[in-house]
């Protein structure tokens, strides 16, 4: 095998999508690979959708193995935590790569989610600041605090 075909092998097995499922104590967690884009939207949609009405209290969401978010599956995200909320849970996003922080950047929406804290690489510099992890509040000029 070439250098060029592992590496285009390699390429190839991190663009394939893929959705896994492990439900702990009180939380599902699910783990995301490859790239995100209009051609997996609705698998996405379709994958939190089937999650139900469960009694877990959060669903994280393991970012680490995502390259590329595109608007369409940002917005599947977004459904995904106003669904949460409507049914008492919690959406948090673990360790996201800095692709996926640079689009939510972007898209303003990086302060539209939680984040699981001991994910979250601080030596490493963003495009933006990142919002205080899940279970802290963050203090803006307009909340007064």
């Amino acid at each position: 095998m070439h250098l060029a075909d592992s590496v285009n092998a390699r390429s190839q097995a991190q663009s394939v999508f893929r959705f896994d499922l492990e439900r702990e104590e009180n939380r599902v967690v699910v783990r995301l690979w490859g790239e995100l884009d209009i051609a997996n939207a609705r698998r996405l949609r379709e994958a939190f959708g089937a999650l139900g009405d469960g009694e877990e209290r959060e669903l994280l969401v393991d970012l680490s193995a995502v390259p590329f978010i595109d608007s369409t599956c940002l917005a599947v995200l977004v459904w995904a935590g106003n669904r949460c909320r409507e049914q008492g849970r919690q959406l948090v996003l673990r360790a996201p790569t800095r692709a996926v922080v640079s689009a939510l950047a972007a898209s303003g929406l990086l302060r539209s989610f939680r984040y699981d804290a001991s994910s979250l690489d601080s030596a490493k510099p963003w495009p933006t600041r990142l919002p205080a992890p899940a279970g802290r509040t963050v203090r803006t000029a307009l909340s007064g605090a």
